[in-house]
C-alpha cells in the first residue's frame, strides 16, 4: 500500500511541476539581431556580419536556416534589413530579403550654408538567397506592402532632391498574389 500511496504522490509531484513552465534564459545577441515574421507564419531571426557582407538567418531554436552574401554597393554600409520572405515578390521557392544601405557624402559647396554639408543617399534593394537582384530602388530605404481584395501592392518611398529641397515620392510596383 505505501509503494501504490508513494508512486501516486511522485506521479502528482511529476504532473505539478510540468503544468508551471519557466522562463529560460537561451543566449545574447549583438544589436545586429532582428526578428521576422515570414509569410507563411514562421518566426525567424537574422544576424549581419559586416566583415563578410553576409546575412545568417536563423530559426526560432538558433540552428542557422539559410546564410546569404549582401551585395552592399560601393562606398555604402548596411542601413537595415527590412524584410525576410518567400513568396511576397515573386512565386519562386527562394528567399527574398529587403535591405536598405546608405552612402554619406561630404559637400561644401551647398548655396546658404557656411559650412561642410553630409548629403545622405539612400539604396533600397530586394535580392533572392543567391544575390540576385529582384529590385533595385536608388534615393529609398523603406517599403510597405499593403492588400486589399486580394490585390498587393509594393510601395517604395523616395526621397527626392538635393540637400534642403527633398521632397517625397511613393513608387508603386504589383506583386503577386498570394498562394
Amino acid at each position: 500500500m505505501k509503494d501504490k500511496h508513494f508512486i501516486f504522490m511522485l506521479l502528482l509531484l511529476l504532473t505539478h511541476t510540468l503544468n508551471f513552465g519557466q522562463i529560460i534564459y537561451e543566449g545574447t545577441h549583438d544589436e545586429s539581431f532582428k526578428t521576422f515574421q515570414m509569410d507563411n507564419g514562421d518566426i525567424k531571426y537574422t544576424k549581419y556580419n559586416k566583415s563578410e557582407q553576409t546575412v545568417s538567418v536563423y530559426n526560432l531554436d538558433h540552428s542557422i536556416w539559410k546564410t546569404i552574401h549582401l551585395p552592399i554597393p560601393k562606398e555604402h554600409t548596411l542601413d537595415e534589413i527590412k524584410s525576410i520572405s518567400q513568396n511576397v515578390f515573386n512565386s519562386d521557392t527562394l528567399m527574398e530579403l529587403a535591405y536598405s544601405c546608405v552612402e554619406y557624402h561630404i559637400t561644401n559647396n551647398l548655396e546658404g550654408t557656411n559650412g561642410n554639408y553630409v548629403d545622405i543617399q539612400f539604396t533600397l534593394n530586394i535580392i533572392n538567397e543567391k544575390g540576385e537582384m529582384i529590385l533595385k530602388a536608388d534615393n529609398s530605404n523603406d517599403l510597405n506592402i499593403v492588400e486589399s481584395n486580394g490585390i498587393r501592392k509594393l510601395l517604395i518611398y523616395k526621397h527626392v532632391g538635393q540637400g534642403f529641397e527633398t521632397s517625397g515620392q511613393i513608387e508603386v510596383y504589383s506583386i503577386p498574389e498570394k498562394y
